[in-house]
């Protein structure tokens, strides 16, 4: 009798059977939590009881009154529209006037939001009401130099941000392959900061402890923490959703305290343990699907479970295809390494190249298989994985190698932290 899995396409849940020969090791899923009943009220609760720092108010009157708001794109699925109004309100009880404010989307290298999505991913009331930005890396006259790191990034941010007398912004906690986590100072570095600026802070993957869970020792957060600070981020707010992406928690305070505050939570949540290596592991890339590079935080969670040999079956919709600069750089099959000079260089982008490095690292010795229909057949054949039309025809294909394989699935595979036994 066959077994059946599940998991997630185009953010919506699927099953499948699996061949009956397999051994299903374990339905690595999250923890099942509720939504926050009132998410204006938790907003404002996290708000009004900052962690490690003082309340807002102690940093009024302001001596510059403009106020940054910095949210993150499309390519995470945050509801900032549920979080930016109650925070305004709180702004406007401390005297913050909306001509005052701007809001500014922090997209890194990641591909341009059209206005439809700019709108669901803020609300209509607050790009109506507000001066909005969308964040460009590669436009210096809108760039400003704030200083540089002690690791030599020079650091180049939005110049509204760069102005503004208060900066605060809103992310998402989740597993980051490189960075340790996502949220946190991300949305300064990468999210607001120049590509040069960017691909230099990316190009240190190649170093010691630049992966997921790392934070302290980790040469990329650490530079990433530090630009933060430079950049004057008065407050973090950072979610943690649940697997409805619907908002579990709240945080918001100093940048690293608030991110260690919801990275417990993220863990409590998405630490799944799993028995042992797999010899196939299946992946959804929810609730990251926009693309391969995103899709790619699963493949890579996938990775750490599976034994050499094995194979990964990625199920992503890539709605915005392979990503910025992935393909081509892919379709060259270098080496590893190869990658991370390009991404030093800019033949690579700072997005994809750290992914591509990876990819191509796992490609040595694992199979990957990819259940999409966002990217094209011949181009993942280009870059040395196969194409699947179903998650049925994918099982068949790994089946071939593996009649009787030992099965992991990882149903949100974009936030899940598989953990093994010590």
């Amino acid at each position: 009798m066959s077994v059946e899995g599940k998991g997630f396409f185009n953010n919506e849940a699927i099953t499948f059977a699996l061949p009956e020969s397999w051994d299903l090791l374990a339905m690595a899923e999250p923890s099942t939590v509720p939504g926050a009943e009132d998410v204006a009220a938790a907003v404002k609760e996290a708000i009004n009881n900052p962690i490690g720092m003082g309340k807002l108010d102690t940093l009024f009157p302001l001596e510059n009154p403009k106020v940054a708001i910095i949210v993150d794109d499309q390519t995470r699925p945050t509801p900032a529209y549920q979080i930016l109004m109650p925070l305004i309100e709180v702004l406007a009880g401390l005297g913050v006037k909306d001509e005052d404010i701007d809001i500014v989307m922090g997209r890194g290298t990641h591909n341009v939001a059209d206005e439809p999505t700019i709108r669901q991913k803020i609300g209509d009331e607050a790009y109506e009401r507000f001066r909005f930005t969308l964040h460009d890396p590669d436009d210096g006259a809108k760039l400003t130099y704030i200083g540089t790191t002690s690791r030599g990034n020079e650091l180049y941010i939005n110049s509204v941000v760069a102005a503004a007398g208060l900066v605060i912004a809103i992310g998402l906690s989740n597993p980051h392959y490189f960075a340790g986590y996502g949220g946190g100072p991300k949305i300064i570095l990468p999210g607001v900061s120049r590509r040069e600026t960017i691909a230099y802070n990316h190009h240190m993957i190649d170093k010691p402890n630049t992966m997921a869970d790392i934070l302290k020792g980790n040469p990329i957060w650490e530079d990433m923490l530090e630009a933060a600070r430079i950049a004057k981020l008065a407050m973090k707010i950072d979610v943690v959703l649940n697997q409805d992406l619907a908002i579990y928690e709240v945080f918001a305070g100093e940048v690293e305290a608030a991110q260690a505050a919801a990275v417990e939570t993220l863990k409590e949540v998405y630490g799944v343990p799993v028995p042992k290596m797999s010899d196939v592991t299946i992946a959804s890339g929810f609730p990251l699907e926009t693309d391969m590079i995103q899709s790619g935080k699963a493949l890579l969670s996938a990775d750490t479970i599976t034994k050499k040999g094995g194979v990964v079956i990625l199920i992503s919709a890539c709605s915005e295809g392979p990503g910025p600069m992935y393909y081509e750089t892919l379709s060259e099959r270098p080496a590893p390494e190869t990658v991370i000079e390009w991404v030093g260089s800019g033949k690579a982008s700072p997005t994809g190249g750290p992914m591509a490095a990876r990819v191509r690292e796992m490609l040595k010795t694992k199979k990957l298989i990819v259940v999409t229909d966002g990217v094209s057949p011949e181009q993942l054949a280009d870059m040395e994985m196969i194409h699947a039309p179903t998650v049925g025809k994918a099982l068949e294909i790994a089946a071939v190698d593996h009649p009787k394989a030992k099965v992991t699935i990882l149903t949100a595979g974009g936030s899940t932290l598989p953990i093994l036994p010590q």
